[in-house]
This record gives structure tokens, C-alpha cells and sequence, in this order.
């Protein structure tokens, strides 16, 4: 089976080619330069950003320093003022737990739970009495019951992960609520534990529960009742944003389609008295994002379709940024053909392998983006790897809330796995900023022949396509 995937991989490859670069475009591309990378990444990932929390003073920072690189490069901005900036008016929220009361009830038996074994996600006040609740299918691929202002309720490692509680989200249920045994991550607990959300968020509140005895009544599907109380929290205004750039098409027709760069440009702040300085992940894929728009930004004409080079806030708090683009986008979704979404270029130590002068897509076999870019990458003289797992990590970064809108994303990553990922240790000086340049310029090679091709990108005909098909046909 995976011999034949290989094989139908590198048929498509070769079907699909790329446009030659031109003299003037590989002038543009050799602009990329490993000291601008280096420079720009001392400091974004220097202590005096302080990890680059979001929301923080350092997250701050590093968007004024990405707006005045965008601006230095003639890119245009995004709004009508002049501005770089999509600003996302959240909120920093913390939960009111003194009253908090909670019970299941099921075949007559009533489960007490306190605040300690839960972890509160909701906006405002909470009252239900009885209230039935609709257990979620535990199989990956049963279809969802109709959920549509109901309370839902099942495992959180089905369902508590960002993908799939979006998914559900987008029925909008009235209340979720996801089950483990135990405080494992994001499993439950810590019920004051305060959160960024969308002051302006509809959403469906989410509280998950730690506790053994819930997990299995809810595991056990039979009738199952909820008695709940929860206080409207108290919340602190926490706006953040999205930095975004615009380089206009030079085609009549194919400026009104879009193509989106872009990496996330948070981290994880400070902890323990530590600053987590996060060069790699992802200070690596935002000096890129800017390295490459310098380059493409010289370019006379432009490419054929406008290309928006887009770092967000608050990936690592659950995509954030990304989503929040999606749900107020900026430049319409159906016309936006394609997004290439930028992880971890730095570094070569991947744990299965050394990775130099080569690189890899997160789901490659879900649509034909990936066969372009090789195609365009191996004449900069950088290869793309199939990782064997690879389609796992389609969901765990920002291309995955264009794919749910139907966008055709997938993100390019050096290292999957390396050491110091989210540690301590992921510092500057530690990334190689030569390959970096070589494999940023292979990148730059195939934005451009999509930005260029009279077709663009589209999904595989994949079972594993099909939920971002269908989200492209339906327009959701």
C-alpha cells in the first residue's frame, strides 16, 4: 500500500511540473539571505520579548517589528487607515467557581462533582435543572446526531482537541462537555484557571471534567441528565493581533484570487521564572514569512495573484489567530486559492533523521499543493520528504482552520520533532541559518508558481480530503 502511494505520489509530481524560475524572479529569490534571517530572529527570539506570550508586552513587540518589516518591504497594508494590523478584541477570563454546582444523573444515580474536577470555558452565567444531555459517537467516523441547541457530551480524547471541537462547534450545540479519568493536559481540572477567548465569541461553552466516574457514565450511553450552575466570569479587555501584508497581483483577473503565507509568531512566555524563547517554533517560520515577502516584494511585475503574507497571534493556545482570521477574514475565503503555512524551519535535528536541504507538508496526499511545490523546490535544489505520519499533524497548526473553511492548506515544516521543542532550550543561536535561506528560497519558489499557474490548487479526491472538499463546494 504505501509503495503504491510513493509510486501515485511521484506520478502526480510529474503530471502536474512547474513553470521554469525566471532570470528576474531567481534574482528575487537569492535576495533571501541567511544573515537577514539571522538578524531578525536574534532578536525576535531574544529575552527582551519574554517568550512572546499571548496576550503579553512581548507578543506586542513582535508585531510592530513584523508590521515595520512588511512596510520596509513595500508591501501594502491591510486596512484602509494604513494599517498592518487585524486587531481581535479578546478578553482574558477568569471563571467564578465559589458557587459552582454540578451533577449528572443516570439510572437514578447522581453524580456529584465539584470545581476541582472541572475546567470551565463559558462566557456567561450557566442555570440548567435536568437538562438531557446527547452523547457524541465515540467512533472516529460515525456521523454526528443533530446537536443543534443541545447539551453533547463525550471523551475528550475524541473530541477535546482543536479540530474535533470545532467541528463541533460549527453545529452549535448549546454546551459541551468532554470526560477523562484524569487531569491530563487539557483533560480537565483547574476550574479558576483563567483563558484568552473572543470577547465577542458564540460559541458554545465547553467544561471539561476530570473525574473517573463521569467518564464512564458518559462512556456507558445510557440516559444521562445535568443539573449545573456556573457564574458568569469576571473578564480584563486583552486585544491582540494578526499582522498582515499585501502584495497586489499583477493580473487583471488573478489579483482577485488570493495565496496566504503565513506562521504563527507567539510562544509560550515564561514559565517557572523561565523565559521559553521559541527561535524554531515559530520565530524560524516568521522571519521566513518576512524574508520571503522582501524578496517577492521586488519583483517587477508581481506575480499574477495577490499574495498575503499573514503571522498570527495565539497558536499555541488552540490556533487563535488563525481561526479568528477565518471567522472575519479580510479577503473573501472562496476567493482565496491556497495557503502555505510556515513551522519549525530552522532547525536539521529531527529525531528520525537530519534534514538538510529538504523539507515536508503536514497531509500531502490531501490535495495537488504539495506536488506543485516540489516540482518548483527541486530547482532550488532542496528535495520534499514524505513522512510516514505526517497527515497526523495536519490538524495541529494554523493551515488547519483555512482547510476547514474549504482553503486549500496544508503548512511546510523542516524538523517535525527536535530537541528543545517546546523547552528551555530552543534558542537562535541554535538553528541553521544557511539551510534555513536555501530551503526558504525553495519556498518562495513554489508561491510563486502557484501565484502564477492558470489553475489553482485543489483537493485530492482522498477520503481523507473530504471534509475540506466538501467545505470548498458548500462555501461554509
Amino acid at each position: 500500500m504505501k509503495k503504491l502511494f510513493v509510486i501515485a505520489f511521484c506520478a502526480t509530481l510529474f503530471a502536474l511540473g512547474a513553470g521554469q524560475i525566471s532570470p528576474a524572479e531567481q534574482a528575487a529569490l537569492d535576495r533571501i539571505s541567511a544573515a537577514s534571517l539571522r538578524g531578525n530572529l536574534s532578536f525576535l527570539a531574544s529575552d527582551a520579548l519574554e517568550g512572546r506570550n499571548t496576550p503579553s508586552r512581548g507578543l506586542d513587540i513582535a508585531a510592530e517589528f513584523i508590521a515595520a518589516q512588511f512596510r520596509r518591504a513595500g508591501l501594502e497594508p491591510v486596512t484602509k487607515d494604513g494599517s498592518y494590523f487585524q486587531t481581535a478584541e479578546y478578553a482574558e477570563v477568569t471563571p467564578k467557581t465559589a458557587d459552582f454546582a454540578m451533577t449528572l444523573t443516570t439510572g437514578g444515580n447522581v453524580l456529584t462533582l465539584s470545581s476541582a474536577d472541572v475546567r470551565v470555558r463559558s462566557l456567561k452565567a450557566l442555570d440548567m435543572t435536568d437538562a438531557p444531555v446527547i452523547d457524541l459517537p465515540a467512533a472516529a467516523d460515525a456521523p454526528l446526531p443533530e446537536i443543534a441547541g443541545k447539551i453533547v457530551a463525550g471523551d475528550a480524547r475524541r473530541w477535546g482537541m482543536e479540530a474535533p471541537l470545532e467541528q463541533l462547534q460549527a453545529r452549535k450545540p448549546a454546551l459541551i462537555l468532554l470526560t477523562a479519568r484524569a487531569r491530563q493536559g487539557r483533560g480537565g481540572g483547574a476550574g479558576n484557571q483563567s483563558y484568552l477567548e473572543d470577547a465577542g465569541s458564540t460559541s458554545a461553552p465547553v467544561i471539561r471534567i476530570a473525574n473517573a466516574d463521569a467518564a464512564t457514565a458518559v462512556a456507558d450511553r445510557k440516559p444521562l441528565s445535568l443539573t449545573l450552575h456556573v457564574s458568569a466570569p469576571s473578564m480584563t479587555s486583552a486585544p491582540v493581533e494578526n499582522v498582515i501584508g499585501v502584495l497586489p497581483g499583477s493580473d487583471p483577473v488573478l489579483r482577485n484570487q488570493y495565496v496566504v503565507l503565513s506562521a504563527h509568531y507567539d510562544h509560550l512566555g515564561m514559565r517557572n521564572g523561565q523565559i521559553y524563547n521559541g527561535a524554531n517554533d515559530n520565530g524560524s517560520g516568521t522571519v521566513s514569512v518576512i524574508e520571503i515577502a522582501n524578496a517577492l516584494a521586488t519583483l517587477a511585475p508581481h506575480p499574477k495573484r495577490t499574495i498575503v503574507f499573514m503571522t498570527f497571534f495565539g497558536e499555541e493556545e488552540g490556533l487563535l489567530g488563525a481561526y479568528y482570521y477565518t471567522h472575519h477574514p479580510l479577503f473573501p475565503l472562496a476567493g482565496t486559492v491556497a495557503n502555505v503555512n510556515l513551522e519549525q524551519m530552522g532547525r536539521t535535528d529531527d529525531k528520525d533523521a537530519a534534514r538538510v536541504a529538504e523539507f515536508s507538508f503536514t497531509g500531502p496526499s490531501y490535495s495537488d499543493l504539495p506536488g506543485v511545490m516540489t516540482s518548483a523546490a527541486k530547482q532550488e535544489g532542496v528535495g520534499v520528504y514524505v513522512k510516514s505520519d505526517a497527515d497526523d499533524f495536519f490538524a495541529r497548526s494554523d493551515n488547519y482552520a483555512f482547510a476547514e473553511a474549504g482553503v486549500v492548506a496544508h503548512t511546510a515544516v523542516v524538523a517535525y520533532e527536535y530537541p528543545d521543542y517546546h523547552a528551555f532550550g530552543d534558542k537562535w543561536q541554535k538553528v541553521d541559518y544557511a539551510n534555513m535561506a536555501k530551503v526558504d528560497r525553495a519556498v518562495a519558489a513554489g508561491l510563486l508558481s502557484i501565484a502564477d499557474a492558470p489553475d489553482a490548487p485543489h483537493w485530492s479526491d482522498t477520503k481523507a480530503a473530504a471534509p475540506y472538499r466538501d467545505a470548498r463546494r458548500t462555501g461554509r
